[in-house]
């Protein structure tokens, strides 16, 4: 009875160390998860920033298509306002 009565103890200054512990390590584990989808996210924003520098300016691929767009919507406001 004695031998049950130490076990019961023992267990339960154990069972008191390991939930009264601060932070775990599947704590630690998210902690480190969330820094590495903001570096992940900060390095996408660069490339897309860095593609659009390379693309864009006032002759780039970009600025043209969007150009053409407006050129072609413009002229069908045109079209659609001219008296037949």
């Amino acid at each position: 009875m004695k031998s049950l009565t130490i076990f019961t103890n023992v267990s339960q200054q154990l069972a008191a160390r390991l939930f009264s512990r601060g932070r775990t390590q599947a704590d630690k584990q998210r902690g480190v998860s969330a820094l590495e989808y903001i570096v992940l996210a900060a390095a996408i924003v660069i490339a897309v920033i860095a593609g659009a520098a390379l693309l864009g300016g006032a002759d780039g691929p970009i600025t043209t298509t969007f150009q053409n767009i407006a050129d072609e919507l413009t002229g069908a406001e045109a079209e659609e306002g001219a008296p037949e």
